[in-house]
């Protein structure tokens, strides 16, 4: 694809390619001449990739930029970039920088390792166990159920949600028998955001649903 054409498959306007270009988010396409450039698929994953930490995760230029050095390194595994994801998704510092300032030297929550144990789930550092912590701290705070059994409660059911969510984002193969970095991330924060809130306004359906058949039921 040259550029024009790349522009209106993406539905980013030429000077926005030009301008992540410049910055760092999307790689050279294959010269064709001093002035043309030869597009293919990976370059509209990536445009995709930017839309949505854009648009959606409302992410900052830099963070995406540190998002696409990981991608575009053939030495760094995928999993790194899905950390770093993860990170921008949840706007959470990256787990391979410093713990945040919020709570520094604080012991971390007990439930955390326990959940892990529990689960048998891998004892490591990460973005969503550095976010579970600051949530159960936080709800300890409020004087709110932050226990284990609690805790243990969303964990099961969301296990099972996860493993879907896995196997989505690792989808069917490409035209080359595999899936892009940049797809498998693109589908991580997207499905991040996008099933958080089904998750959010199911929880709310089930409030008022079940406080209505409450009410009838005391009227009977």
């Amino acid at each position: 694809m040259l550029l024009h054409e790349l522009a209106t498959a993406s539905g980013c306007s030429a000077a926005s390619i030009k301008y992540y270009r410049r910055e760092g988010l999307l790689p050279a396409g294959e010269r064709i001449t001093t002035t043309r450039q030869d597009y293919g698929p990976r370059h509209l994953e990536r445009l995709q990739l930017i839309q949505v930490l854009r648009e959606i995760a409302d992410a900052p230029i830099d963070r995406i930029r540190r998002l696409a050095e990981l991608l575009d390194d053939p030495e760094v595994p995928r999993i790194r970039a899905l950390e770093e994801a993860q990170a921008i998704a949840l706007g959470a510092a990256t787990v391979s920088g410093p713990a945040p300032t919020e709570g520094a030297g604080r012991a971390e929550h007990p439930s955390v390792a326990a959940l892990l144990s529990r689960m048998d789930w891998p004892d490591i550092d990460s973005v969503p166990r550095r976010a579970l912590d600051e949530v159960l701290h936080t709800l300890a705070g409020w004087e709110m159920p932050a226990g284990l059994e609690t805790v243990m409660r969303y964990a099961v059911p969301m296990a099972e949600i996860a493993r879907g969510d896995v196997e989505f984002m690792q989808g069917e193969p490409g035209n080359d028998g595999e899936i892009s970095d940049d797809l498998v991330v693109l589908r991580a924060v997207a499905g991040t955001i996008a099933f958080d809130r089904l998750v959010q306004v199911l929880r709310a359906l089930g409030h008022v649903s079940l406080s209505v058949q409450a009410s009838e039921s005391h009227r009977e």
